[in-house]
């Protein structure tokens, strides 16, 4: 039988260690971004090359799952998730839901831009350059928020394959945001960043405050055979994506772009990473 008492123990450290990495993750990548020029040219290329795919095809689709991430959409989706911990009868996970969706809101948008508004102008973009308010991006925050959100308050038969859609949804809203050249790539990972912080310190929070049939409840044995291969794929379908945009020339395009490839690369591994590890850190620590 597990040690319910050191389990949630251990919940509280990894939460708001999740936390303290997550901030100091801003602070690396906000300075490499904008003060490493070989870094900021490479995001930059990479923002070009993803703006280069063929627009006919990629501009319709792209501003729809954008708009899933806006305030409104957001808000609607976020209600629908703090419903579902309350159909769950879990109140504390609909608070909690709601702590990482308003936190991660507000901090991008009320601290964080203006706090790191700075201009970054790239040759390479030429008249199309990004608001000097762009980092962290609110739409890449708002999805791995209502990602990491969903992940929390389901159940443990359901939570590995909400991992995987989350991962999904995050990801599909960040290749969108570049393919419209609304952010650069490091944009996207600040934003991810964020929603991470703010659910370390919600999970931090739920352990500190559970009661052992709370904790017997909360880290039920989930199956993570399921769960893992449901992050390959997401991972797989995240790359893929990119290609199957422009089909008809999609291997060469990749392969002469090799920046664009790495940086979604980069970003499918991140949404993965980020919503499959709030995934192992809810499960049964005896799995």
């Amino acid at each position: 039988m597990p040690d319910y008492p050191q389990v949630m123990h251990d919940r509280v450290r990894y939460g708001l260690l999740v936390a303290a990495a997550a901030a100091g993750g801003i602070a690396i990548l906000r300075w490499l971004a904008f003060d490493v020029a070989a870094i900021h040219r490479r995001d930059a290329l990479a923002l070009h090359d993803f703006m280069g795919l063929d627009r006919p095809l990629t501009h319709g689709p792209a501003n729809f799952v954008a708009d899933l991430a806006n305030p409104v959409e957001f808000g609607l989706i976020g209600l629908a998730i703090i419903a579902v911990a309350l159909i769950r009868r879990r109140p504390q996970l609909a608070v909690a839901a709601g702590v990482i969706l308003l936190g991660s809101a507000f901090t991008t948008d009320r601290i964080l831009k203006p706090a790191f508004a700075t201009p970054r102008v790239a040759e390479v973009l030429g008249w199309h350059q990004i608001d000097g308010q762009a980092f962290p991006s609110g739409h890449a925050t708002a999805s791995m928020a209502l990602a990491l959100s969903a992940v929390l308050v389901v159940g443990p038969r359901l939570r590995p394959f909400v991992v995987g859609i989350g991962a999904l949804f995050a990801i599909a809203v960040s290749y969108s945001l570049l393919s419209l050249g609304w952010h650069y790539p490091s944009d996207v990972l600040g934003g991810y960043l964020v929603a991470a912080a703010w659910t370390g310190l919600a999970v931090a929070g739920l352990s500190l405050n559970a009661s052992p049939e709370a904790a017997r409840r909360a880290i039920a044995r989930v199956d993570w055979v399921p769960a893992l291969a449901v992050l390959v794929v997401v991972a797989l379908l995240a790359v893929v994506g990119v290609a199957l945009v422009s089909p008809n020339r999609a291997l060469d395009y990749l392969r002469t772009h090799e920046v664009m490839a790495a940086a979604a690369a980069t970003i499918a591994a991140a949404g993965v990473a980020v919503a499959g590890g709030l995934g192992l850190l809810l499960r049964d620590r005896t799995d």
